[in-house]
């Protein structure tokens, strides 16, 4: 997929003002989970409004922060019963370990901690 390039603002409908911008930083609040911050992402923002859309590889770090963010905090409430060894994982989705583990990145599978190791979710094998 390729980025769109913005000069028209979609959210206040300002012609030409849609720059693009490196180095942003963006803070989320993330239900029941508490707040991440990720910093060094690049996207389009309106000098008018300040709406902001982020290129797709700033995007998929917000989305992986995110991911990453939940997983920690689950990972305290996770019963070891619900880990699941990324050999399963390979063998039911016939994929490669690289790719599970992307996969976990991406927020398609869920996954939890346990020390520094990600274990995807038993209730995400059922699911696929």
């Amino acid at each position: 997929m390729k980025d769109r390039k913005w000069s028209d603002c979609p959210s206040c409908g300002a012609k030409g003002r849609m720059t693009l911008k490196k180095g942003m930083k963006e803070t989320y609040q993330v239900k029941n989970y508490g707040i991440v911050t990720i910093s060094d992402l690049s996207g389009y923002e309106c000098s008018k409004c300040k709406e902001r859309i982020f290129l797709i590889k700033s995007s998929n770090k917000i989305n992986s922060a995110i991911v990453d963010l939940k997983a920690k905090k689950d990972s305290d409430k996770i019963v070891a019963s619900e880990l699941v060894p990324v050999e399963e994982f390979m063998k039911k989705f016939k994929k490669t370990r690289q790719r599970i583990h992307q996969m976990m990145e991406e927020g398609k599978i869920q996954y939890a901690y346990v020390g520094n190791l990600k274990f995807p979710l038993r209730s995400e094998l059922r699911r696929g």
